[in-house]
């Protein structure tokens, strides 16, 4: 495997990821302000499209180590400038975009592509880096072999309240390639995805080290300032009290948490809801 960030000197970058509807947007967000480049093409949830278009897609899983070092120079590349685009990584990208996928129309993917090889602003190797993508956990583990010193911050939500939420766009895509052909949208399937994505996340977490953040969105809003503070510490950057100010007027609490006390959770696998308690989350139905 080679070692993607090493090849320009650039600072390791740092990835945001978790479960779709997690609160990664709000970390973006505080990244951002710490003056963190964090892409040219994000939608309004802060997401790196590139990201998407380079690797959310079932297709990666099995990818070959060459083809993921392949695809992981193209994306440094398009993130610092640090070098144009070759023909054979033009065709790669382009290849990309071939077909419809579940969650892009062709014509998306077409916009992704061109401006991910459009001219690039070739940014200095002190930048502060990264990207927030949800699905960074898939690869998380063959990200961080790529980006040696590579940070990771994975939002999580209590996994009862993400059971019941609009957002399972990652049950969509990955859901069966996972937990396999029978999974279904349903609550049961969600919960399901949710534990085993968090224990695939922990074992590699726990391979990285300090580099590895473990950020309960809940007690992030309970504590803003603690949570901003413990943020910037993981980052390694310094922020003014007024900053800290500023940063924590962004956090407000969604109305959303503890939906699942509402609903029937005995639908629910008990090793299962015994997983998220395992986590630090609240299940009780009272």
């Amino acid at each position: 495997m080679t070692s993607s960030a090493n090849k320009h000197s650039y600072k390791p970058p740092v990835a945001v990821g978790g479960v779709g509807g997690s609160g990664t947007r709000l970390i973006a967000q505080c990244m951002d302000k710490m003056e963190f480049f964090l892409g040219d093409d994000l939608n309004q949830a802060h997401d790196n499209l590139w990201f998407a278009l380079l690797f959310t897609r079932p297709e990666i899983l099995p990818t070959t180590d060459e083809e993921f070092d392949a695809l992981a120079s193209i994306y440094l590349q398009a993130m610092t400038g640090c070098e144009p685009f070759t023909t054979e990584q033009i065709d790669k990208v382009q290849h990309l975009v071939d077909q419809d996928r579940l969650q892009h129309p062709r014509a998306w993917l077409q916009e992704r592509a061109e401006s991910l090889l459009s001219p690039k602003e070739t940014r200095s190797t002190d930048t502060l880096w990264g990207w927030k993508a949800p699905n960074t956990h898939i690869v998380l583990e063959r990200l961080a072999a790529r980006f040696p010193g590579m940070k990771y911050i994975h939002v999580v939500r209590n996994g009862l309240d993400m059971a019941f939420s609009d957002n399972q766009n990652q049950l969509k895509i990955w859901g069966k390639h996972f937990l396999g052909d029978e999974v279904q949208l349903t609550p049961c399937y969600s919960l399901r995805y949710w534990c085993l994505v968090h224990k695939r996340v922990m074992a590699t977490g726990g391979s990285m080290g300090d580099n590895f953040l473990f950020l309960n969105y809940e007690q992030f809003c309970a504590t803003p300032e603690q949570g901003i503070n413990r943020l910037a510490d993981f980052l390694g950057v310094s922020i003014s009290d007024e900053l800290i100010q500023s940063l924590t007027g962004l956090v407000q609490a969604p109305g959303t948490i503890g939906r699942y006390r509402s609903q029937d959770i005995s639908v629910f696998d008990e090793e299962d809801i015994a997983y998220v308690a395992e986590l630090g989350f609240d299940t009780t139905t009272y």
